[in-house]
């Protein structure tokens, strides 16, 4: 059986914000040719318990739906592929923190959710929002997923460059949640897996604040997972930490 991956993981409410509305999870569920690794983080919005409640909801979906799965593959039943099945929990989420969403107190709120699971040397990577993930390979780290921003399209139209996109006013507008309508159609991506490969997952309050080169830099500086994710979070709170700042860092051992 595969080891266990390395992790470190840590959510705060930064400097700003009176709540953490942002949820995260790491999940390590036993499967006969496994195991199935599974982290997840989700930045909810809609203001006070509102945002809190949407992110977890959606991460309460993944972990039901995996854990059926698990099952499933223990008992040996025939089971969809990895990445059908992000995409139908993804799916599932959007309509149950939608319905949530529905009375007067809660209307108007959702959830970013980015996710990767790890399961027989490959990653299956599911996303909706501004939440990232990252793989750190050889020393490079590689952005996985794409913000559903309103900055981000500009970037592709050629209407911003990437530097008049960090100071936008307009940055924090995301285009793409769960909840905020009936369906949503999630980003979807597979990749390989190779021994010392490094996943991580964060939220905008952390990636706002601390650049890619930076979250490379601490990982090649450490090999303490927890070590870093600490560090980082701190960071991005000592440089104002206006956002909530959620972070997963998973490596595959060696």
């Amino acid at each position: 059986m595969r080891p266990n991956h390395l992790v470190g993981h840590g959510s705060d409410a930064g400097r700003v914000r009176p709540f953490n509305e942002d949820y995260h999870r790491v999940w390590q569920f036993p499967v006969p040719h496994g195991p199935l690794f599974l982290y997840v983080v989700a930045d909810g919005m809609g203001g006070a318990a509102a945002g809190e409640i949407a992110s977890k909801t959606a991460v309460e979906v993944l972990d039901d739906a995996f854990s059926r799965y698990a099952q499933q593959l223990a008992d040996g039943a025939a089971v969809v592929p990895v990445g059908i099945l992000i995409d139908k929990a993804i799916r599932l989420a959007n309509r149950r923190v939608h319905a949530a969403a529905q009375s007067e107190a809660r209307r108007g709120m959702g959830t970013t959710l980015t996710c990767i699971a790890v399961l027989d040397d490959r990653a299956y990577v599911g996303h909706v929002g501004d939440s990232r993930a990252w793989l750190f390979r050889g020393g490079t780290i590689y952005q996985l997923t794409k913000d559903h921003s309103w900055v981000e399209e500009q970037i592709e139209l050629g209407r911003l460059t990437p530097e008049e996109a960090e100071d936008h006013e307009w940055r924090n507008l995301i285009t793409r949640a769960l909840g905020t309508r009936p369906q949503v159609v999630p980003d979807l991506i597979e990749s390989d897996v190779q021994p010392g490969d490094v996943f991580v997952l964060a939220s905008d309050g952390l990636h706002g604040q601390v650049k890619a080169h930076e979250i490379s830099a601490e990982l090649k500086r450490t090999r303490d997972r927890q070590h870093a994710a600490d560090y980082l979070i701190a960071l991005a709170n000592e440089r104002g930490g206006p956002d909530n700042i959620t972070l997963v860092i998973a490596e595959v051992p060696r």
